[in-house]
């Protein structure tokens, strides 16, 4: 998978929302899979350097795609409950 440059206004918003998606929403099942991609693998934490405003390691992009799904989740659910009540 390519890099992820975190490069404009809407990527770094998005990348504010994945976090806090992926530790509200992430469950025991995502930090698991998320520490195992850190240790193990082809490419682990220890072999990439890391660079600033680029996500390069695995766990980042996962954490980026896991939390971005469960962040925007729950904010659509926040703003279809204020709509309805």
């Amino acid at each position: 998978m390519k890099d992820i440059k975190i490069n404009t206004t809407f990527k770094k918003i998005q990348y504010w929302i994945s976090w806090f998606g992926f530790v509200v929403g992430g469950f025991v099942v995502g930090w698991i899979i998320t520490l195992f991609l850190a240790n193990y693998g082809k490419v682990t934490s220890l072999d990439v350097d890391e660079k600033k405003g680029v996500l390069n390691k695995t766990w980042q992009k996962f954490v980026f795609i896991f939390g971005s799904i469960a962040g925007d989740i729950f904010i659509l659910s926040l703003i279809v409950g204020f709509i309805f009540v």
